[in-house]
């Protein structure tokens, strides 16, 4: 009778922590992170290095302003400003400029990872405002900070 009972407590305390974690993911789940720019998973290029890339359909002043935010934001990650290259979705007489000869997607700044996906996108009224600027580059920090490996 002393060995059941062992043998049941023993039962118990192991079956303890994944009753306490199953608990507390139904009534206690935690927040996902919350982003600045829209969270995308789309193959939009070719593999390269990391890319900020200006997108806008009408290649005009909007484009412009795209490209020289994605200058910016390049240029104020510090060291990280290495690993990443300004890009655009339409042609260029800029050497400095990557050409993404694919179709333009919906307008925005799009920050593309090695393998060639759009991980986040930034549209122009995010990018208008220097709070907005300041949080782009604070978000595209931290994917950098996070993928070393990658590029």
């Amino acid at each position: 009778m002393k060995g059941r009972t062992v043998l049941i407590a023993c039962f118990m305390l192991s079956l303890l922590p994944i009753l306490a974690a199953q608990a507390v993911w139904q009534w206690w789940r935690p927040t996902g992170g919350h982003s600045f720019g829209e969270l995308l998973a789309t193959p939009i290029a070719a593999p390269g290095p990391w890319r900020l890339a200006a997108a806008d359909a009408a290649c005009g002043d909007v484009h412009s302003q795209l490209l020289f935010a994605a200058g910016q934001l390049r240029l104020a990650q510090g060291e990280a400003s290495q690993r990443v290259v300004r890009a655009s979705f339409c042609p260029s007489n800029s050497a400095d400029i990557a050409y993404l000869p694919s179709h333009a997607p919906e307008s925005g700044l799009y920050l593309i990872d090695p393998h060639g996906n759009a991980v986040l996108r930034y549209s122009i009224e995010q990018l208008s405002s220097i709070e907005g600027r300041s949080k782009a580059l604070k978000e595209i920090g931290q994917v950098l900070k996070n993928n070393k490996a990658l590029g």
